[in-house]
C-alpha cells in the first residue's frame, strides 16, 4: 500500500507560479503513476491565484481543497514527488560554483515571530533551518499556512519542528570558503537568504519522534519547576 502523501503546510503562489511555468513543461513526467499531464497540471494549478473554482479563494478554502479534495490529490502527489526528485539538489549539497534554481530540504526548522509582533496580529514569520553546514532562512506569510493555530504552536514552541520543502536561494548572508591544496575552493559553511516555494509536514515517524521529544521536554520543565 502506498504511503499517504505528506501534508502541505505552506505554499507561495508567486513562487509556485514560477516553478510551474519555468521548470515544469508539457513534456515533463513528474509522477510515477500512469496519469494524464492535464490532471497533474490541474492539481498543481490549484496553488495558483484565481484557479480554485475559477475564483481566488482564501487560505482556508485553498488549503482545504489542496489537502483534502480528491480533485486536487494530484497536487499533493506532484509536490511529494518533487521532494524526492534527485535532479533537485539538497540544500546541504549547495555548490556556489553551480547554483541550482531550486533546492530540497528535510530537517528540523525553527519558526520565529518577526520583530514587528509576537501575536496573532503579526502577518510574517521567519523559518530557519540547517542541513549539514548550510543554514537557510526566509520570511513567510501566515496567510499562506494551512493552519494558523498549528503555525502559532510551532512559533511558540522551543523545539525546532521537522519540515520538508522546496526553496530558492536568494543570496548569501555569510559564507566560509577554504582553498584546497590543488588550488580549488570549497564551501565549508554558509548562511543563505531563501524564498520558500512550499513546505510539507515531515513523515509520520519523524513527526512522532518530535511529539515524543516535546513530551519529554515538558516532563523536564515540570520537574525543574517543582524542585
Amino acid at each position: 500500500m502506498e504511503e499517504p502523501y505528506q501534508h502541505i503546510l505552506y505554499y507561495s503562489p508567486s513562487h509556485i507560479r514560477q516553478l510551474f511555468f519555468d521548470r515544469i513543461d508539457e513534456n515533463t513526467q513528474v509522477a510515477r503513476q500512469e496519469e494524464s499531464w492535464s490532471s497533474l497540471k490541474a492539481g498543481l494549478s490549484a496553488f495558483l491565484p484565481g484557479n480554485l473554482g475559477g475564483e481566488k479563494g482564501d487560505r482556508e478554502q485553498v488549503m482545504e481543497s489542496v489537502n483534502q479534495s480528491e480533485e486536487y490529490i494530484q497536487t499533493k502527489r506532484v509536490v511529494n514527488h518533487l521532494l524526492e526528485d534527485e535532479s533537485i539538489p539538497r540544500i546541504k549539497d549547495l555548490d556556489i560554483d553551480d547554483l541550482s534554481t531550486l533546492y530540497r530540504f528535510s530537517c528540523e526548522c525553527q519558526i520565529l515571530p518577526t520583530d514587528d509582533g509576537r501575536n496573532e496580529d503579526s502577518k510574517l514569520v521567519e523559518i530557519v533551518g540547517k542541513e549539514g553546514s548550510i543554514e537557510f532562512r526566509g520570511m513567510t506569510s501566515l496567510e499562506n499556512w494551512s493552519s494558523l493555530s498549528d503555525t502559532l504552536m510551532m512559533v511558540e514552541n522551543e523545539l525546532p519542528f521537522p519540515l520538508d520543502g522546496i526553496i530558492q536561494v536568494r543570496d548569501f548572508q555569510d559564507r566560509l570558503i577554504t582553498e584546497e591544496v590543488d588550488g580549488t575552493q570549497s564551501l565549508k559553511q554558509a548562511t543563505c537568504s531563501v524564498n520558500f516555494v512550499f513546505v510539507c509536514q515531515a513523515d509520520r515517524d519523524e513527526f512522532q519522534r518530535w511529539m515524543n521529544r516535546r513530551s519529554l521536554v515538558g516532563e523536564y520543565h515540570k520537574q525543574t519547576s517543582d524542585s
